[in-house]
């Protein structure tokens, strides 16, 4: 009897076991934790032409730099080499300063010394088709072709003279990218993906890198649970009418997860 079980769990954590297991599925949910840290720089000019002020929000106006948010990404592998992927991501923050420098925002300017409280809001919705030259038994190789949609919006509210100013931006940006994973034992491996672009779109001049790699283990055939890091990095000209300015945007920090996969 004893030998029966002992040959049962070595079966269970064995190759064999998750050959048809969580990273081959069909369709994969995972929904992560992510401890992001930001560094925003903003500037918006007048309608008029004025240039505007670039400041910090972090360190100018007293945002938070960090926040812990959820992250839920999915795929859906249609074969063995084709399939889609895709992630969802909000970032908010708000902070409150008695700024000690002048700045000027679209065509409001906030003289030395005024209390401003400030809002950032950032979303980004990501999709891409991935080609799989090697995909067997959690080991991987594929290209990715996609796009990302950001919209990202800045307000800023001086207190005592009650001046309100915002500005938001829409930012449709295709990627190209790379993505890989490494089976390196029974139920563990290493994945990561990059994805990047830099190009004009109509008023738009801007560039993009997302990346995110980590270590995963597959303790069921449809479960897995893992570590690592996310980046986001946006560099953002805007010649919009109703927006003229500058952003440049990055957060990145840990990450952990877990994925049902079906």
């Amino acid at each position: 009897m004893k030998r029966v079980v002992t040959t049962a769990i070595l079966l269970a954590a064995s190759p064999v076991a998750l050959a048809a297991g969580p990273w081959d599925a069909t369709f994969a949910f995972q929904v992560s934790a992510f401890r992001a840290d930001a560094n925003t720089t903003v500037r918006i000019d007048s309608n008029t032409g004025r240039p505007g002020t670039s400041f910090s929000l972090e360190s100018d106006l007293g945002v938070d730099r960090t926040k812990t948010l959820p992250q839920i990404d999915f795929i859906w592998r249609a074969s063995q080499h084709h399939g889609l992927e895709g992630s969802y991501v909000k970032l908010d923050r708000s902070g409150t300063r008695t700024i000690n420098g002048e700045i000027v925002f679209r065509d409001t300017v906030y003289p030395v010394n005024t209390q401003v409280d400030s809002q950032f809001e950032s979303e980004v919705w990501r999709l891409a088709y991935r080609y799989s030259f090697i995909n067997d038994s959690g080991n991987e190789l594929a290209v990715l072709l996609g796009a990302h949609y950001t919209n990202l919006k800045v307000g800023l509210n001086g207190q005592a003279g009650s001046v309100n100013e915002s500005a938001a931006v829409d930012f449709p940006l295709p990627t190209i990218g790379l993505r890989g994973g490494w089976r390196f034992a029974d139920n563990l491996r290493l994945a990561g993906f990059i994805q990047f672009l830099k190009l004009k779109v109509g008023d738009y001049d801007g560039s993009l890198v997302n990346a995110s790699g980590g270590i995963e283990w597959a303790f069921h055939p449809n479960f897995y649970v893992g570590a690592g890091y996310v980046y986001y990095k946006y560099e953002l000209d805007s010649e919009k009418d109703n927006v003229k300015g500058k952003f440049d945007y990055r957060f990145d920090g840990p990450v952990i997860y877990g994925a049902w996969a079906f």
